[in-house]
C-alpha cells in the first residue's frame, strides 16, 4: 500500500478501512498507480483508483461497489490540496 496515494482520496468516515485491492496486490508493474478496496463491517463498499506521476500529477476516482463514478479529482502535485475538475 502506498501511502503517497492515499492522501490523495479525503476518508470522512472512521469506520470506512481501506484496504488493497487484491489484484493489485500480486501484480508487479506500474507503481504510479494503484487500487484500493473501501470496506466498512467486513464489506466492500467501493473502491478507489489512484495514479501518482513523477511531474506530480495526482487524483484519484471513487466508485461504488458496482463501478458507478461517485467522486473524482486531480492536482498538480501530490502534497497539494486536491481540485475537482
Amino acid at each position: 500500500m502506498n501511502a503517497r496515494h492515499l492522501e490523495l482520496f479525503p476518508l470522512n468516515d472512521p469506520q470506512i478501512t481501506i484496504q488493497p485491492h487484491e489484484p493489485e496486490v500480486e501484480a508487479s508493474g506500474d507503481t504510479s498507480k494503484s487500487t484500493f478496496d473501501l470496506c466498512k463491517d467486513d464489506e466492500v463498499i467501493g473502491y478507489v483508483k489512484t495514479w501518482v506521476h513523477d511531474d506530480g500529477f495526482a487524483g484519484f476516482v471513487h466508485f461504488d461497489p458496482d463501478g458507478n463514478v461517485v467522486d473524482w479529482q486531480v492536482c498538480s502535485k501530490p502534497d497539494t490540496e486536491a481540485q475537482l475538475n
